[in-house]
């Protein structure tokens, strides 16, 4: 059981490690190039719950 434990553990850390290592870093600085875009409208973040037979939704 033990071995079992640890060779998932080793492949967890080995996948982590990797995607860590792949990953680019952040930057918070904004360049020229890339700077923000502003946009007209709003964001909104909807949550459908369904309940039989009609479906609610929550939006914030």
């Amino acid at each position: 059981m033990f071995a079992r434990v640890a060779q998932v553990s080793a492949a967890g850390a080995i996948a982590l490690s990797l995607g860590l290592l792949a990953a680019p870093s952040a930057s918070a600085a904004a360049t020229p190039e890339k700077s923000a875009t502003p946009v007209d409208g709003s964001a909104s973040v909807c949550l459908n719950i369904p309940v039989p037979p009609v479906s609610v939704s929550i939006c914030l």
